[in-house]
């Protein structure tokens, strides 16, 4: 699965442009039909940040990068923001560690230390919550429950 997080209708326009043009390079460089098409499937999912998302007794608004809970607000860095977008929008899904990494971290290398931190902060932002649950599958990634 490859997902890229956009902000606006603008954004996943030129997205889709450039994805479209993608393909037509392919062509224009002499790839075979049977390649072009096998790299189009790997065209990623575009998710859509939304303004508002409710998240047990949080409301979450990843566009100004900030959780509220009964009138407080927090303030969420970038990639607590991302991550945190990332773990709803893949809501009860396994998300792996590669994942996230791409969707953080895509044009650099960085330790998997970097996304257990991103995960024991937003672990204690949402603690005060027991219905939300950030769960660790071993060996794998990390899937975002609420009951």
């Amino acid at each position: 699965m490859k997902i890229v997080i956009i902000e606006n209708e603008d954004m996943a326009s030129d997205l889709r442009k450039s994805l479209e043009d993608r393909a037509v390079d392919l062509n224009r460089l002499g790839v075979d039909g049977k390649l072009a098409e096998e790299v189009d499937r790997q065209e990623p999912d575009l998710i859509l940040m939304d303004e508002h998302i409710r998240l047990g007794s949080f409301i979450f608004m990843p566009d100004c990068m900030r959780l509220e809970r009964e009138g407080r607000m927090t303030c969420l860095s970038i990639y607590q923001n991302k991550l945190l977008y990332l773990l709803c929008a893949c809501m009860n899904i396994t998300v792996t560690r590669d994942e996230i990494h791409r969707m953080l971290w895509p044009d650099i290398i960085v330790i998997d230390q970097s996304v257990n931190n991103l995960i024991f902060q937003l672990r204690k932002l949402l603690q005060v919550d027991s219905h939300i649950r950030i769960e660790n599958i071993r060996g794998v990634g990390y899937r975002l429950s609420v009951e």
